[in-house]
């Protein structure tokens, strides 16, 4: 009820608010306001959110009856409140310990089961990058055995856990949860270029979910898959860097939603500009929440040392790559039984 919350209420009041104020022109303006809703996502300046608001509250006031003109104000001021709390506007938020400590010891309980397992003894503090798959509809792998366990980073000292930028800088809510949780020994940041090879410039250690929103519109009930053909990125950082790598997999993220499974390829096509084209239905008691009676046994393969390569060639990135594809279906094969899904097969996209 916090986790969950902090990512997807943003979102929806906000979509919610910007029907709201546009409901007085019908049809037309309700698409006028999401349309606005999206673009104060885009936006990076309250400059340019700015005119957007104006716009909401214009369309507020055309309404004919007293009763709809102040539902359609309120729904513009609420959309230009959460636009303000967007970056730029508040913040950063005050860091709360106990709340991260609340987070890490009782948050797994929410699971049938939750542990992280793997290879974590040849983990070493520094140049590393993890790539954590599948993303899933909320990445619950990434968040209860990675971002809010203690053993994970026991193993391998300061983790930056990278995501993506506009969700960690433009959802309010879920930039209050990183702020407030944010400690000495773990930070979620931006996945971004710039934010990646700064702490790679430092020699930090990071995690990232290489497939992304994408992996989340492959998301499958009951079937493993990430995708990964295409995401070569942060293997080329990597070399740039001579970073080492560990793949990393989590069985029973397929099992904590059942998603729409309709217009794959335009929602995977919308996808690659960032933005996340899923809808969900987890937990019948609320399903905004995932099914409790998942499991979810986080598996650190073992590792892959790079070599630094200033000026990798694209021959370079595909063998290394490669090299990633083939460790993270060797994880995922060798530990599929002794995680409970011994017939389970990975595809990789």
């Amino acid at each position: 009820m916090i986790l969950v919350p902090s990512w997807v209420a943003a979102p929806f009041l906000l979509s919610t608010s910007c029907v709201a104020a546009g409901s007085p022109l019908g049809a037309i303006g309700v698409l006028t306001g999401l349309g606005i809703g999206g673009a104060l996502c885009a936006s990076s300046s309250m400059a340019q959110r700015a005119p957007m608001m104006i716009v909401l509250f214009g369309m507020g006031a055309t309404a004919d009856t007293p009763t709809r003109k102040a539902v359609a104000l309120f729904g513009a001021g609420f959309a230009s409140f959460l636009a303000w709390l967007c970056k730029g506007g508040k913040g950063p938020f005050a860091a709360q310990p106990q709340l991260r400590d609340w987070l890490c010891k009782w948050a797994p309980h929410y699971y049938d089961e939750c542990e992280l397992r793997g290879d974590l003894g040849s983990i070493r503090k520094d140049k590393t990058c993890f790539g954590f798959h599948p993303h899933g509809i909320l990445c619950a792998g990434w968040t209860m055995n990675g971002t809010y366990n203690p053993e994970f980073w026991k193993a391998a000292g300061k983790i930056n856990w990278l995501c993506d930028f506009n969700l960690r800088y433009k959802n309010p809510g879920f930039r209050w949860l990183c702020d407030a949780t944010q400690s000495e020994s773990s930070c979620v940041d931006g996945a971004d270029k710039k934010t990646m090879l700064r702490y790679m410039d430092k020699g930090e250690s990071f995690a990232l979910l290489p497939g992304g929103f994408q992996d989340a519109v492959a998301h499958y009930h009951g079937k493993d898959v990430t995708v990964l053909k295409k995401r070569k990125g942060f293997i080329k950082y990597c070399l740039q860097y001579g970073y080492r790598v560990h793949p990393v997999y989590t069985f029973g993220e397929c099992e904590t939603f059942w998603a729409f499974k309709g217009l794959r390829k335009l929602r995977m096509k919308i996808s690659e500009q960032n933005i996340p084209m899923v809808a969900f239905f987890g937990w019948p008691v609320l399903p905004f929440l995932p099914r409790p009676d998942s499991k979810l046994l986080t598996y650190v393969g073992p590792p892959i040392d790079l070599p630094q390569l200033k000026e990798p060639s694209k021959e370079d990135v595909d063998k290394w790559h490669q090299a990633y594809v083939k460790g993270l279906t060797d994880l995922f094969n060798s530990k599929k039984a002794e995680a409970g899904f011994p017939n389970a097969t990975l595809d990789v996209a």
